[in-house]
């Protein structure tokens, strides 16, 4: 029998002032001033490092193992779409429940999503944290011309935190047949996401602070990465661990393509529609020309020792980690995601692709070979995997092989789990590009669907009953989906497109088995009722509990 070992742990640094629970928002002695700052490029360099670090080494307490800051929000982020969740099933040493993402993979069976529950915590609390972590370095070096870059930076990570907070709670139109009145109940909050807090804000604000409008939302991010991208222009990072200026394109493509979906609402200061569509296109190929970033390669890809661990020539940002930020054994990327970790969860639960995904990837896309094939094939598996023979026998099929852990180790977590983990790959804007060109221009987007394809599938070619419309676009969804399998993003596309979960007949446990009619309502999170209990304009304009609402197997 495997023992799983969890050593306590105290993460050094962390941030514990928060939005709407904040008992003070600076230090008031002891705080290095602009000017000490300017003049000590080691302190500057150290509140900067403070950002990537709080990423990957905040911890809640929330009493689950999924509690390790960004990554831990990833994980929980695939399996609410439903395209990652644990296939171990019943073979021997393997368990579904293995998979420490309860709470987010079977919202139809319990309430541990809705405001009261702890585990909406884990979202809203850590993205607050980071933020407190971007504005704490905005604040000291304010608009010193000599600090600009630091400055850039930190503007960026907090647009990175606020787009995924606004997508996040952004509550969109969403079905859900076992709650009567959810609907009119979103409707009542519809178009807001969540409170601003930033490095001016005060404690009275903060106790008084409502959701900003969707507007005034992306108003702040575009103002942020508008500076960024000033304030980077001639920037290059020594480690892809923080932004450079093709990262801050990026995430303008991410924003835009998110605002593209409302065609029906005009805002007078950020664009939608086809105008916000066009602009994703723009700034997703802005990305990839200024990244110099090169398409991973099949050997890149399945390689079973650097695969998706270790930053390469595709990986335009990432989470680096050290020895010094390793937590522990569990609390950690690689324990939960790696069929190395025989230490941890990786092994026992066995992340895995939906059967009805993977029967969908062309024969010669080698991404095919990421997963274990439906014969459990040991020969086709062997040369990819880290795993012996014997260990491989309690390995079900759809199980992936894609993120190993550092070296392939698989015993020794303070090795194994220092590893990278990647926030944005070029691959991603490729398909940005793609995606958002399709919705005004299906000719030049199938093009470059084939061209990026290329790279995967050799002779792909998009079908005539494909080529335009909503079926161009979920082709594309589709391949952006097996792209980017466990990396945590797919859920905003799905999200932002109103795509059903169909799970019900395929691999998935039991208690996920489920088919929503598009969106899922527990895609609009909740805002955690002991954070609204310290701000309380939130507890009348909060997102209504999701969970419950279908039934599932």
């Amino acid at each position: 029998m495997k023992r799983i070992f969890f050593n306590t742990c105290v993460c050094a640094g962390a941030a514990l002032l928060l939005s709407g629970c904040i008992e003070e928002t600076f230090p008031e002695g002891g705080a290095a001033t602009s000017d000490q700052i300017a003049e000590s490029p080691i302190a500057t360099e150290g509140m900067i490092a403070s950002i990537p670090t709080i990423m990957i080494t905040n911890y809640l307490d929330l009493g689950e193992h999924v509690d390790f800051g960004y990554p831990g929000i990833m994980g929980a982020n695939d399996r609410l779409a439903g395209d990652v969740f644990p296939v171990a099933q019943n073979l021997p040493g393997g368990n579904q429940y293995y998979d420490r993402w309860q709470a987010w993979l079977y919202p139809c069976q319990s309430s541990g999503l809705d405001a009261a529950s702890g585990w909406s915590m884990l979202h809203y609390l850590n993205y607050y944290q980071f933020i407190k972590a971007a504005n704490d370095v905005l604040a000291t070096v304010g608009e010193e011309e000599s600090l600009k870059e630091s400055r850039g930076i930190a503007k960026a990570f907090r647009a990175l935190f606020y787009l995924d907070l606004v997508r996040h709670y952004d509550p969109l139109p969403a079905k859900a047949p076992k709650l009567g009145n959810y609907e009119t109940q979103r409707q009542a909050v519809d178009g807001l996401t969540v409170p601003l807090v930033t490095e001016a804000s005060t404690v009275d604000e903060l106790r008084n602070n409502p959701r900003m409008p969707r507007e005034q939302a992306f108003e702040f991010i575009f103002s942020d990465l508008d500076d960024a991208e000033a304030c980077l222009a001639n920037y290059a990072p020594a480690q892809k661990n923080l932004p450079s200026l093709a990262v801050v394109y990026g995430l303008k493509a991410r924003a835009y393509l998110w605002l593209g979906q409302f065609s029906d609402v005009t805002y007078e200061n950020v664009p939608t529609g086809e105008a916000a569509y066009r602009l994703a296109a723009e700034y997703a190929r802005k990305a990839i020309d200024a990244s110099g970033c090169t398409i991973m390669t099949q050997a890149q890809w399945l390689d079973p020792l650097t695969g998706f661990n270790t930053v390469n020539a595709a990986w335009m940002w990432a989470m680096i980690q050290s020895t010094d930020t390793v937590l522990n054994n569990l609390l950690s990327w690689s324990a939960h995601m790696s069929l190395d970790a025989m230490y941890g969860y990786g092994y026992l639960a066995q992340p895995g692709i939906p059967s009805n995904l993977y029967a969908r990837i062309a024969a010669n896309d080698f991404r095919r070979l990421s997963f274990v094939n439906p014969e459990r094939d040991w020969s086709a598996f062997e040369p990819y995997t880290n795993l012996t023979e014997e260990e491989f026998q309690t390995v079900a099929a759809y199980a992936s092989t894609k993120f190993h852990t550092a070296g392939g180790e698989k015993s020794d977590y303070s090795t194994a789990n220092v590893t990278s983990i990647p926030l944005m790959r070029v691959e991603e804007m490729y398909l940005t590009e793609a995606e958002a060109v399709a919705h005004y221009d299906a000719g030049q987007a199938v093009s470059l669907l084939e061209s990026f394809m290329a790279n995967r599938a050799p002779g792909y070619k998009v079908t005539a009953e494909n080529s335009s419309g909503e079926t161009l676009i979920d082709e594309i969804l589709f391949q952006k989906r097996i792209e980017l399998w466990g990396e945590g993003l797919i859920l905003f596309d799905m999200k932002r497109l109103n795509k059903s979960i169909l799970n019900s007949s395929n691999n998935a446990p039991s208690g996920a088995r489920v088919d929503t009619e598009g969106r899922a309502p527990w895609w609009n999170q909740t805002i955690p009722v002991s954070i609204a209990q310290r701000n309380e304009i939130l507890l009348t304009t909060n997102n209504p509990d999701p969970c419950m609402s279908y039934d599932a197997e």
